[in-house]
This record gives structure tokens, sequence and C-alpha cells, in this order.
């Protein structure tokens, strides 16, 4: 019954109608593009050219399952993004109607599925099961193929996980790291600071790193540049000192020509709660939840406002933030291994699969 309850949450926020009120009403705009439209024209950015554009998204919702919502956020993402807005807005929703006419020759399904667990809550997902395995099965040989070029070239690469409790930071390390060799990745998920790595912030994190490997940070070295501050745990000169040396001190570590990503896990506060109740109650997961995941409900807004910072002052030409929107699991592991892959010139490519983008996923905040 429950999730019966959330399959119909899922058809509201993706602006799906009953039959017999799309019958009634004819062709029109998705009601959650309506709600774009509302942001665009406030924001004196819409024009012809967008309203065909939405109106063209909108008729692939007569022949597969569209999260207009998604769409929706991903729009609020590129408007962080620097430079001319409308012209970004405009590649947004041309990437979008190319990926969409991609999905509609892969087979995406008319339903939200969930994962079919007798026993665990799953989240319903609008990527049927059998294209999410296949796709990630996929996705998989390629991040096969890529740890065999480390070993060769000796070549390093480092990704962190950033975000919000919740946001499928460890869910997506999991994608990642389950079909590897783990000779040759390393995941690191730090405990508590001591008084002396403190101290020495950049070391503690440098000298995990294990060369001509993937290294998999579960939160990292901007735990100073965000949990301390929203805890109260550190000092605004150490704040500020880490916020006026990160850029040096990530560029150094790839001077001699390895691989770092900053992945941003996003989710809205209604889905952090829902999965904060689903750790709760269950047997394999409620270790998870601790204390400060109460906490981090309460002190929402004063999270967003470092992370608005975080991502002003600390995304770089060089190495950006990657906003990736986490609400729908399966789709955020796809596209951050389809990321990852699609920015190092590994040997063997298959540009089959890694060449499909999913725009309203994926923000890249390049200055």
């Amino acid at each position: 019954m429950r999730l019966l309850t959330e399959i119909e949450r899922i058809k509201s926020v993706m602006g799906i109608l009953p039959e017999e009120e799309m019958e009634l009403n004819g062709p029109r705009m998705n009601k959650n593009l309506k709600s774009v439209v509302e942001t665009l024209q406030f924001l004196k950015l819409y024009g012809n050219k967008i309203e065909k554009m939405l109106m063209d998204i909108s008729e692939f919702s007569n022949v597969q399952i569209i999260d207009f919502d998604l769409v929706n956020r991903g729009l609020r993402k590129v408007l962080l993004k620097k430079g001319d807005k409308k012209k970004n807005i405009e590649d947004y929703l041309g990437k979008i109607i190319t990926s969409l006419k991609y999905r509609e020759r892969g087979g995406y399904g008319t339903e939200p599925e969930s994962e079919d667990y007798e026993f665990e809550i799953e989240e319903p997902s609008i990527i049927p099961k059998k294209v999410f395995k296949k796709e990630l099965y996929e996705l998989q040989i390629e991040l096969v193929k890529l740890q065999e070029w480390l070993k060769k070239t000796g070549k390093t690469v480092i990704v962190v996980f950033e975000g919000r409790d919740s946001a499928g930071k460890g869910s997506t390390i999991k994608k990642f790291t389950e079909n590897l060799n783990p000779r040759y990745y390393n995941v690191i998920a730090l405990g508590v600071p001591t008084p002396e790595d403190k101290k020495d912030w950049w070391n503690r994190y440098r000298k995990q790193i294990r060369p001509g490997m993937i290294n998999l940070f579960d939160r990292s070295w901007y735990n100073r540049g965000l949990i301390e501050p929203v805890m109260g745990y550190g000092t605004p000169d150490e704040y500020e000192n880490f916020m006026e040396n990160v850029a040096e001190f990530e560029n150094d570590l790839v001077k001699d020509g390895d691989f770092l990503f900053k992945l941003w896990f996003s989710i809205d506060k209604d889905t952090q709660k829902r999965r904060f109740d689903i750790r709760q109650k269950s047997p394999l997961k409620y270790w998870k939840y601790s204390p400060n995941d109460s906490k981090m409900q309460d002190l929402w807004d004063r999270f967003t406002e470092f992370k608005e910072k975080l991502f002003d002052r600390t995304s770089t030409t060089n190495n950006p933030w990657v906003i990736i929107d986490s609400q729908d699991k399966r789709i955020s592991g796809l596209n951050a291994i389809r990321y990852i892959l699609q920015n190092i010139p590994y040997e063997g490519k298959n540009s089959k699969i890694l060449d499909v983008e999913y725009p309203e996923v994926l923000a890249v905040l390049k200055p």
C-alpha cells in the first residue's frame, strides 16, 4: 500500500494526468513545465525559442515517462552557472530534447518501478529494473577498462562525494566499486578528526590517496568548508583559511596529470526526511542514522547558506563542482559513473554507452 502511495506521489511530481483528464484537455503543456515558464518569465528569459523547446519536451510525455520536477530542479542548477543565462537555458533544453529521443529508443518505462524486496522499503524509480541493470552492467565494464588503464599508466583518479546526509553518496560508491578489483580502488571514509588532524588538515586527506588507483572520498576535506561551520565544530579562522587555500591544494593534487572530480549529490528536504525515516525502520540500515541526522533537518537553511558559499568560492575552471540530482538513486548513480568515464581518456571507450547525456540530472558549475 505504501508503494502505491509513493508511486502516486511520483506521478503527481511528474505532472502525469489521469487518462480521462488528458482526453478532456487535449494537448497542453505539462503543469510542472508551467512552473518553469513562470520562473523564466519572472527572470525575463522566456522567449519563442524556449517556448517551442518546452512544448517539444511536453510532447514526449505522451510516449514515455518524464520527471518534470527533475527538469525544473535541473533548470535551477543551470541558473547557478555564470555567463549568458538565456543561452545556458537554451543549451540545457536542447540537450534534454536530444536525450529524450535516445531514451525513447532505449525503452524507458511508463510507470515508476521499485526494487522487488519483501522486507525492505525501496524508493521507486522511473528507470525500469531491467534497463537500469543493463546500463549499470555496461558502465561497470567501462570502469574495469579504466582500472586497467590506471594500472598501465600509473595515473590516479580522485572522486569527492559530497552532499547532504542520505543524498546517496554511499550507494553510488557501491555502484562504482562492486565489480572492480579491490586491490586497485580505495574508499576513504574518515571519522572525527583528532586534534593533530585538525592542525594538519590537508595532509590528513592527501596521505589517504593511493597512486595508480581510483580513490573515492565518502566526504572529504570539504568537511571544513561545510560540516564544521554548520555544526559549529570549527573556528572562523579555520574556515577562512580553508576557503582561501583549497584551490591550491586541489591543483597540487592533479599537477602531474591526474584526475580530480567533485560530485555534489542534491536532494530536497522532504526526500531527506523520508530517507531518514526509512533508515530508522530498516533492520539493515538503522546504523546509518545518528543524532546528527535529525539536527540536519533543523539546520537545513544554514547548510544551504554554506553550500552556496562553497559553490561560489571553490568551483574553479580546472576543478568545478558537478551537481547531480539524486532524488532518483538509479538515475544519479548511472550518471555519476558516466560523467567520470566521459572525462578520462582511457583506452577502449565504448562511446555508444558514454556519449549519452542526461542534462536535467547533472550541472557542471564552471566559472
